[in-house]
């Protein structure tokens, strides 16, 4: 979402509109539709948000805020900032879950890469999404568009210190699993079990060293062709849906 000032920011795309009006209503504040524009997505998107007693308002295409990059599909939001939750109201949900997942990420700085490692974490399951506070992308309108409405789905937590913050989840009984290409262990001759914790590193260097040395295991995902490598995003998900692989058929 991007800043429009202190309490208020955008949000744009009809399926991360969508789902926050379904889930979320209290945050919108309005929604503002391009006149002309049609669809059944959209008219449910003004229908609930009639419903709600959110104001609509019908503009030009022009007068839209925001830059015209963005593909906003016909329809914007004003909405309170995204809610983040701490570590420890974050553990203290996660005592509800037998085998929670959580996904860190260490210095995620591309919010395309941000909306996408969220989107599959909600899509796997995954109870939370830890960040740092600083060197991180923020959660603005462009990770909520990628994530196409999961931001609603799953708990955003916001650390100052990730590697103080891994220890703490170990403390309660989490291991700790490292994303690297370079990695010797395969991620299919791994068992993920019990509560689990996925670190993804950054688009550009991977997972910092000090922050490898609070993982407990390091895996790698096997290349059949000439790359070493995937994006932050793509590794993310291939990991996430092999560990609800394993939970499924009982591994």
């Amino acid at each position: 979402m991007a800043e429009q000032g202190a309490n208020e920011e955008l949000l744009w795309g009809i399926h991360p509109v969508l789902e926050l009006l379904r889930l979320q209503p209290r945050k919108v504040r309005e929604i503002m539709v391009q006149q002309h524009k049609g669809g059944r997505k959209l008219q449910e998107i003004i229908d609930l948000a009639q419903q709600q007693g959110i104001k609509v308002r019908f503009l030009p295409a022009q007068r839209f805020p925001g830059t015209a990059q963005q593909n906003h599909q016909g329809v914007m939001a004003r909405v309170a900032p995204v809610a983040t939750t701490s570590l420890d109201d974050l553990l203290s949900d996660l005592r509800q879950e037998e085998h929670p997942i959580v996904v860190a990420l260490d210095l995620i700085q591309d919010p395309h890469n941000l909306g996408a490692i969220i989107r599959s974490a909600a899509a796997a399951g995954a109870c939370g999404v830890i960040m740092t506070k600083d060197r991180s992308a923020p959660l603005n309108a462009t990770a909520a568009k990628a994530a196409a409405g999961a931001m609603a789905h799953v708990k955003l937590c916001l650390v100052t210190n990730l590697a103080a913050a891994l220890e703490t989840l170990k403390e309660k009984g989490f291991w700790v699993y490292g994303a690297a290409g370079e990695a010797r262990q395969s991620l299919y001759r791994t068992r993920f079990s019990g509560p689990v914790c996925l670190v993804v590193g950054g688009e550009g260097k991977g997972i910092r060293p000090l922050i490898r040395e609070h993982c407990d295991v390091i895996v790698s995902i096997p290349m059949a062709g000439t790359l070493n490598s995937l994006n932050a995003s793509v590794a993310a998900g291939i990991i996430l849906f092999e560990m609800v692989r394993q939970r499924r058929s009982g591994l």
